[in-house]
């Protein structure tokens, strides 16, 4: 009788989509104990989202994210839960470049998100006067910045520290990694770090160099797994496999009563909720029949596409600086190429000693010259852009392109107060239904992960399970 009456208590939950925050729904939710039934719907043949992994010149080669933050605690979390911690790596090299004045300059160090900590690191003739002058007395904004404040953190670093600070590494670093426009980039959700530091009494270089001279310098940045973001996926998946239902699309989602009704390509699930754990624009057009208003502000996040190109290079044909893993390359060298990154260089297991593998990106939210190629275009044109920055004149052993349209949300300044009001607008529209994903927090696989993790907790408190 207990376990009739378990049985009949649980919560049906259908989860859309597969990716790394739809699995870490699904799995949290299954941990929770006997509570829910969970059923995961994926439109793909794979789980992962942009996570894979394939082979590549004689390796495991990621076709996206090649790795995660190490310090952001909502991965790492989860992945000691799962039991694969222990099995990554961090890369051997840690030193990067920017590509300025005709040749490559090494990121000054020690620096933080591109801010150097030492004037003196950067070298001569690059930094103004005046902005040298402002790192070495701590940095302070010339406006305070009251809690609950966001700004850009464009404007935010040129406040502290400059224009030539900004345009020649924070920029290209931030601009890179979220394909954006920094002076739009909200600095509360993309680097909240330094939102905090420039509250400081005396500074936000001041506060910075606090941290830092507290926290152990040999601690990885970065993980990955010698098998490629694909295993990660893997062992996730395992966790939640028999709730898992692959190539099978969502097409609609009604309301019946007190539940919902949710259609898809092989048939139909009544749910008692419903987790949207998809991007923004399937999320937007899942919503519009139920929810306008939060469909129309979904559709209202920009995103950017991107293209990256993986080359494998004869290790006789190329020169590059082995203690570098990349560069970077600012929007004002009018390259097509955003940043290079020395795969070999940054991971031993990608190191045969005979072959040099990079991966090369391009794409922002306003150059998005790359979607007009063709691939043979693609890769010539960033073969000419290797050629002028790294002298490459040798033809590839191999070549991959894999392209990312509209995959990178562009987070603008309030962004993260809008997505409150948002998710607090859907339980009053579509009470029962609930949105998660990659636009919420930010790029990346913590940021995920922590979506993941606040809708669940959204899911419990609306069953009123702790």
């Amino acid at each position: 009788m207990n376990f009739l009456k378990v049985t009949m208590d649980k919560k049906k939950v259908v989860v859309v989509g597969a990716g790394v925050t739809g699995l870490t729904v699904a799995y949290r939710l299954l941990k929770s104990g006997e509570n829910f039934e969970v059923v995961v719907l994926e439109s793909e043949k794979k789980t992962g989202g942009k996570l894979k992994t394939s082979q590549f010149a004689g390796f495991l080669l990621d076709e996206g994210a090649d790795a995660f933050l190490a310090r952001a605690p909502w991965a790492i979390d989860l992945f000691n839960e799962i039991g694969i911690s222990e099995e990554f790596v961090s890369p051997r090299s840690r030193s990067a470049s920017i590509w300025a004045n005709g040749s490559l300059i090494p990121l000054p160090s020690p620096n933080v998100l591109g801010i150097p900590l030492d004037p003196d690191s950067v070298p001569p003739g690059l930094l103004s006067s005046d902005d040298a002058q402002k790192i070495r007395q701590g940095g302070k904004p010339d406006k305070a910045l009251p809690e609950g404040t966001d700004v850009s953190i464009g404007s935010l670093v040129r406040d502290c520290v400059g224009n030539s600070v900004f345009e020649l590494f924070v920029d290209p670093l931030l601009g890179g990694i979220n394909a954006g426009v920094v002076d739009e980039m909200s600095c509360e959700t993309m680097a909240p770090q330094l939102l905090e530091a420039a509250r400081h009494k005396d500074g936000l270089v001041a506060a910075l160099r606090e941290t830092q001279q507290n926290s152990d310098p040999e601690l990885p940045i970065f993980y990955t797994h010698p098998n490629g973001m694909g295993y990660i996926v893997e062992k996730l998946t395992e966790q939640v496999s028999e709730s898992i239902r692959k190539d099978e699309n969502v097409i609609s989602i009604n309301r019946i009563a007190e539940q919902w009704f949710v259609e898809t390509s092989a048939g139909s699930e009544i749910a008692d909720a419903v987790v949207l754990a998809t991007s923004a624009q399937t999320a937007t057009n899942l919503l519009a029949p139920i929810s306008p208003t939060i469909a129309t502000r979904l559709s209202d996040i920009e995103h950017a596409s991107v293209s990256l190109v993986s080359f494998a290079f004869k290790n006789s044909d190329i020169d590059i600086p082995k203690d570098q893993s990349g560069f970077l390359v600012p929007r004002s060298a009018g390259m097509l190429m955003t940043a290079c990154s020395f795969s070999g260089n940054k991971w031993t297991h990608l190191d045969d000693g005979t072959q040099t593998l990079m991966r090369v990106s391009a794409g922002r939210i306003d150059d998005q010259r790359h979607e007009m190629l063709s691939d043979e275009e693609l890769v010539k044109r960033l073969m000419d852009d290797l050629a002028a920055t790294l002298g490459i004149d040798s033809q590839p052993l191999e070549s991959r392109v894999n392209r990312w349209p509209k995959a990178l949300a562009q987070f603008k300044i309030g962004h993260l107060q809008r997505m409150k009001d948002t998710i607090d607008l859907l339980a009053d529209e579509a009470p029962g239904v609930f949105i998660s994903g990659s636009y919420y927090f930010g790029v990346g696989i913590p940021a995920s992960v922590r979506s993941g993790n606040e809708v669940v907790v959204l899911v419990k408190e609306k069953f009123g399970i702790n």
